[in-house]
């Protein structure tokens, strides 16, 4: 008996690793999503419609969001080398998803100067912001991978916003590209270090995937990002939902009238009253 004893508690002891593995192979896969507001989920009323929420639903994940609304890249930067529980979230996850770099514009000095040279056709404003967010990113990026360096890491670019004018889609457009520039820079001269997700490609040929304040995404601008980043996860590109075919007519057809809105705002009213308007309100401020 005593025998017939030791033989099956070594039998159980020998098998015990093999439980443990096969609990650790189902345990849910841990996607971490770090960033501003879109990966808080802005946009939609019911955050079952998010990005993050909408890939936990699809593939079973255990989603956990860090994303903070107004969130610049120097938070983001901040958050990952001295909030610990964020660190320990990055130093514990599967998959991490980053969406940053939004409000580095909307949030910089001089924001409403910096619009409207842009609107003008100069971007020079644009250019300290740009190289503060490529020095926060280079931080962000090589700290993810210090506490993580098994991870899939996916960096988001950023997309250009369904702005009816023009002139301002073209001034938002230069900030955008800036940023995505930045990003593109940072895994040329680190190869592999992320894999980067392009929303900003999936997001130009579509209407009605930014939400009414023209910032964040609409419920099927979320769709599609989640859409974006399963395709870089699994390697297949990302499977689009259809796009609104009815809408993309409709901006179309409506176009000749917000060009011709553009001129006259932009390049009469703006161009005409700001050189006048600018040494008076200095003047009154100062």
């Amino acid at each position: 008996m005593k025998k017939f004893l030791a033989t099956l508690l070594c039998a159980a002891l020998l098998l015990l690793p093999l439980g443990i593995l096969s609990h650790a192979q189902d345990a849910p896969v841990k996607l971490l999503v770090l960033g501003d507001s879109i990966a808080a989920g802005s946009g939609v009323s019911d955050k079952k419609d998010a990005y993050a929420w909408l890939m936990a639903e699809a593939r079973g994940y255990d989603m956990t969001n860090y994303g903070a609304g107004g969130d610049i890249s120097a938070d983001l930067l901040r958050k990952v080398t001295a909030d610990e529980a964020i660190r320990q979230a990055v130093a514990g996850a599967d998959i991490i998803a980053v969406s940053i770099g939004g409000n580095d514009l909307l949030h910089a000095e001089d924001f409403t100067a910096l619009v409207i040279n842009g609107l003008l056709g100069d971007y020079a404003m644009i250019e300290p912001v740009m190289e503060t967010f490529r020095e926060n990113f280079a931080g962000i990026i090589a700290e993810i991978l210090i506490l993580n360096p098994d991870a899939i890491l996916i960096v988001q670019t950023l997309y250009n916003p369904a702005f009816p004018l023009p002139s301002l889609r073209a001034a938002y457009g230069a900030a955008v590209k800036g940023i995505n520039e930045g990003i593109a820079a940072y895994l040329e001269a680190n190869p592999g270090a992320f894999l980067l997700a392009d929303v900003y490609a999936a997001f130009e040929p579509r209407s009605g995937v930014v939400y009414i304040d023209m910032t964040h995404p609409s419920a099927a601008g979320h769709a599609v990002i989640a859409a974006v980043l399963l395709g870089v996860i699994d390697g297949t590109g990302p499977q689009l939902p259809p796009a609104n075919a009815a809408l993309d007519l409709t901006v179309r057809l409506l176009g000749p009238f917000f060009t011709l809105l553009d001129w006259v705002l932009i390049g009469g009213v703006l161009r005409v009253l700001y050189p006048v308007l600018t040494p008076v309100l200095s003047l009154i401020l100062n």
